[in-house]
């Protein structure tokens, strides 16, 4: 698969900013919901923007990190933990907050999917294994996120398809691809079937039903 780098090259740092804007987000709603100190968001905040990127850049050897090589972006995390106190004020007077950080967090994880899929792609990597670095580019953020709040991670106990709505994205996304979509056009598509499917995993509430069925089981045991 040839990939038109340049194209790539102009449009993964607008990906990359608002996926990372996105995560920083989903990461002080939760930081400042467990009521940790400021040092703390900016932590979780950063954690999520950038965990999942720095693997990443590390899984296809490529350096400097991206965090480093766009300063910008860490300038922009460190305004948003600034902002924090007023940003999750703003959302809770919405007596939405929880929908905007699910909201957040969808757009991060559809973006970095595709970003991390494109990036490897373009190193040479082959396709399935470009698809793993892609779900790992989007879900290693939120996990770090979780940890570092001492609560279970949501790629590993949320029964509402999570990961597997990236790994079905970053194939979308290759699909695309194999059909000349253009780079552009193909990277725009595949951010939004992930995030679209993700907040319609989470409106419709759909579960993995093997684990239900195992519950209804377990249950009807105790019964």
């Amino acid at each position: 698969m040839e990939m038109d780098v340049r194209a790539l090259n102009a449009l993964i740092p607008v990906f990359d900013f608002v996926g990372i804007v996105a995560f920083a987000l989903s990461g002080v709603f939760e930081g400042i919901k467990r009521r940790i100190d400021p040092v703390g968001v900016f932590i979780v905040a950063f954690s999520t923007a950038f965990g999942g990127g720095m693997l990443r850049d590390i899984l296809i050897d490529r350096r400097p990190f991206y965090w480093i090589d766009h300063e910008a972006y860490v300038v922009a995390t460190f305004v948003i933990c600034m902002a924090a106190p007023f940003i999750y004020k703003f959302f809770q007077r919405t007596k939405h907050a929880h929908d905007w950080y699910i909201f957040a967090d969808a757009i991060g994880l559809g973006i970095f999917c595709i970003s991390g899929t494109s990036l490897s792609l373009a190193a040479g990597v082959p396709w399935l294994s470009s698809v793993i670095i892609g779900c790992i580019t989007g879900v290693f953020g939120g996990l770090m996120r979780d940890c570092f709040l001492n609560q279970m991670p949501a790629v590993v106990a949320d029964r509402q398809p999570y990961a597997v709505v990236g790994f079905i994205g970053c194939w979308f996304y290759i699909m695309l691809l194999e059909l000349k979509v253009p780079v552009d056009a193909a990277l725009w598509a595949g951010f939004i079937f992930i995030t679209a499917l993700r907040m319609a995993c989470v409106s419709f509430k759909w579960k993995i039903s093997y684990l239900l069925k195992e519950e209804q089981e377990k249950k009807a045991q105790e019964k």
